[in-house]
């Protein structure tokens, strides 16, 4: 597959999961139009009222980002191979990128400018590839890496 089927793909499945939860808000606007016994309200919410439209937008927009970035990134990388592969990762990707947001390495790495995270340590350009330190036993407990 290519660059672009994967993020349309994974695209995709990050709409699939907002037209589920659309569904879900479908759902509730409809139950507050309804009396307790099932017929229609006198003066029923109107769907615009009920849902808030902008950040509605914004979130389907996010989730299509978000899956098709994240896509792309399993699926030219070789983590996820095919079209089903994509469409998962993609419907997956806010909870993927949430859950690994947790991850305590990542975190720091992501927030620390890389010569101020623990444990890097300056080397000589000629030495570099002769200091490879093993994980610290922190990070195997906590099954990552250092």
């Amino acid at each position: 597959m290519t660059v672009i089927e994967y993020m349309l793909i994974g695209g995709a499945g990050g709409a699939l999961i907002e037209a589920v939860a659309f569904f879900n808000r479908l759902g509730e606007w409809r139950a507050a139009r309804l009396t307790p016994t099932g017929n229609k309200r006198k003066n029923p919410p109107s769907f615009l009222n009920f849902i808030d439209l902008p950040p509605v937008v914004a979130i389907a927009v996010t989730r299509l980002v978000l899956g098709g970035a994240a896509a792309t990134a399993f699926g030219t990388s070789g983590q996820a191979t095919g079209a089903l592969g994509a469409l998962t990762v993609g419907a997956a990707a806010p909870a993927l990128l949430q859950q690994l947001g947790q991850i305590r390495q990542i975190r720091e790495a992501v927030t620390q400018p890389a010569t101020q995270q623990p444990g890097m340590q300056q080397a000589p350009a000629d030495t570099a590839a002769n200091t490879m330190e093993p994980p610290a036993q922190e990070a195997v407990q906590e099954g990552g890496v250092a």
